[in-house]
């Protein structure tokens, strides 16, 4: 799979778990009492946040310098504390990642993979060997 493809589906899947993220919100109520005190609760934050990490550290290197708005960096160390711990895993930051980064991140990854599907289908539809119109 090429680069371009490839960071296409890791956009996605970073996509959806924005997606997943605000789902959850509103499964609990979106009550941060409830966040606070509710394992399951905060257990899928911590998961939702910690796949969205975890793709962004298989997008190419061109591709977060491309996009450098997006703070990949530290989408990336968020993944490592909630893998790692590091007894650092606040539940406040958690909440307000949650609430405000990550649905600016999704808004972002559509933006993009608005700007970047038709190309990529224009290509593949010239790379045939049908005649173009």
């Amino acid at each position: 799979m090429d680069k371009t493809k490839r960071n296409i589906l890791l956009l996605e899947k970073i996509a959806k778990h924005c997606e997943e993220i605000a789902e959850t919100h509103a499964e609990f109520g979106d009550s941060y009492e409830l966040f606070r005190l509710n394992k399951p609760y905060f257990k899928a934050m911590a998961m939702d946040l910690l796949q969205i990490g975890e793709l962004a550290n298989h997008l190419s290197k061109d591709f977060i310098k491309k996009y450098s708005d997006i703070p990949f960096p530290a989408i990336i160390a968020l993944r490592n504390i909630v893998v790692h711990g590091y007894g650092l895993l606040d539940k406040e930051s958690m909440w307000n990642t949650s609430h405000h980064k990550t649905p600016a991140l999704h808004t972002r990854c559509l933006e993009i993979l608005a700007e970047i599907e038709p190309k990529t289908n224009n290509n593949e539809k010239n790379s045939t060997n049908f005649p173009t119109t």
